[in-house]
């Protein structure tokens, strides 16, 4: 488990964050439109900036 609200336990878990984006199971109020999965993913291929 890791805080979401965290800038290093984000980014340690990013990857697996992004493909439970793009599959529609995170978060577990209901999936992201896609902007927002497209706006966390340039985020993590920029190095994931603070």
């Amino acid at each position: 488990m890791f805080d979401l609200w965290s800038h290093a336990g984000v980014g340690a878990h990013a990857e697996a964050i992004l493909a439970r984006l793009r599959a529609g199971t995170m978060p577990c109020d209901g999936p992201w439109p896609a902007d927002r999965v497209d706006a966390f993913a340039r985020w993590v291929d920029e190095g994931m900036p603070e």
